[in-house]
């Protein structure tokens, strides 16, 4: 299957790329002729030709090109690349210390059926389920370098079908992008794509208020003949409602805001793959013996150009946010809340040369907040029951690739805790 997505990437580049080309070699072939007869000079030709191209590769960003199928318009292809150096630190008396060198690639190819329906499939570094079930197989895209430059696999990210029959309204289904929204990385792995299907609505009042909601369910597990003994013959699920608030308060300041529920079905009794087992568990078997209920509100306020009013050049920050999100398993009595807090500073986005942004965040997960099999991987492993710091800092080194630096220091919860330190230096280069 790897090699037959490659080979279909690679034809549907040729073909648009060859498509450009033959399309802009006729404009310069007229063109030339019309100088030479003296119609045009060459300076009119010049400016003529490269509007003209421009509008070629506008029609076929935009589906719009009579001489391209409209198959072949309609697809879009995106990725990138992370080089990591990374370094473990454990204060305990274990193998305390190990540096790695890691690499995710990613590809996307995204084409519309028709008006209303698209279709998305994605590939990546990483494990697969069928060789590997820890917690690294949905929470992580990365492959360590070494072994003695074995071959690494690639696998499935994400293959979804979304219908919209109305512009404010959508259905998701297979494996698909996190639909729902947080501030921050409390509860999902970034690298998560769930798999089920989800309701998407967003719809805007006026200029300055934007409602949206998401409701999914979401398929966690699979009861077959090997998973160990359960009080349900039913598949695990996660069922998920969510519903939030963009507001614009002023031209500077906006306020995203959200209420989620996560409610978990036939969880009670079974040991999910990519547990940390961390949840309250039986011991001999892992299996869960809480039930998950969890209310979680958040938000995240907005201010663009916080110091442009005191005319400094080197407190030109584009932007600053403040977040948060709290936790709470209405479903026990104790050992169930969780929360994380922090500030964003700089741009928005890293897209360009120079650009810059600091994060910090403080979290802090019980043991039964959440189910264990969802929160960063590299947040004390991916564990419930912790309490952690990180801080990242990115910048641009120009269009579309940058440096990323992040540092986590976390610490278990247990009688004992275990201190850890995690440092990861990355170069990122989007395509």
């Amino acid at each position: 299957m790897k090699k037959f997505f490659i080979f279909i990437a690679v034809v549907i580049a040729i073909f648009m790329s060859t498509a450009i080309i033959a399309q802009a070699g006729e404009i310069d072939l007229l063109l030339e002729k019309l100088v030479q007869k003296g119609v045009l000079t060459a300076g009119e030709a010049q400016q003529i030709a490269t509007e003209t191209k421009e509008q070629v590769k506008l029609d076929l960003a935009q589906g719009k090109s009579s001489s391209v199928p409209s198959w072949v318009q309609n697809i879009k292809m995106k990725g990138d690349f992370r080089l990591r150096f990374q370094h473990d630190h454990k204060e305990d008396k274990s193998r305390n210390h190990q540096n790695r060198g890691r690499v995710r690639v990613r590809l996307g190819v995204d084409s519309k059926v028709n008006e209303k329906i698209k279709v998305g499939i994605g590939l990546a570094t990483g494990k697969d389920d069928a060789t590997s079930i820890d917690k690294d197989h949905s929470r992580s895209t990365n492959q360590t370098l070494g072994n003695g430059f074995s071959k690494h696999p690639i696998t499935l990210d994400y293959a979804y079908l979304e219908y919209a029959p109305l512009s404010w309204a959508s259905f998701v289904g297979g494996k698909f992008k996190n639909p729902f929204w947080e501030p921050a990385d409390l509860i999902w792995d970034t690298d998560i794509n769930p798999e089920g299907g989800a309701f998407k609505f967003q719809k805007s009042l006026n200029s300055s208020v934007d409602l949206f909601a998401n409701v999914g369910a979401l398929i966690l597990d699979e009861i077959h003949s090997s998973t160990p003994a359960s009080s349900s013959s039913d598949d695990p699920m996660l069922y998920v409602g969510q519903g939030g608030a963009n507001l614009k308060m002023t031209e500077t300041i906006s306020l995203k805001g959200a209420i989620s529920y996560y409610v978990g079905g036939n969880v009670k009794g079974v040991k999910l793959d990519g547990t940390t087992s961390t949840n309250s568990n039986n011991g001999s078997q892992g299996l869960l013996t809480k039930e998950f209920m969890t209310i979680v509100p958040a938000a995240e306020l907005k201010i663009k150009e916080p110091f442009k009013w005191m005319d400094i050049s080197f407190l030109d920050v584009p932007q600053i946010s403040f977040f948060g999100e709290y936790v709470d398993n209405r479903k026990v009595s104790k050992n169930g809340t969780g929360a994380i807090g922090g500030m964003k500073l700089g741009a928005e986005k890293i897209e360009n040369k120079g650009d810059w942004q600091f994060i910090y965040s403080y979290a802090y997960l019980q043991k039964d907040a959440i189910l264990d099999i969802l929160p960063d991987s590299d947040r004390v492993g991916g564990k419930t029951g912790i309490r952690a710091h990180e801080a990242i800092l990115q910048y641009g080194l120009g269009k579309n690739t940058f440096l990323s630096f992040d540092y986590y220091q976390g610490w278990t919860m247990a009688a004992k805790p275990t201190k850890e330190h995690l440092i990861q230096v990355d170069w990122n280069m989007k395509f």
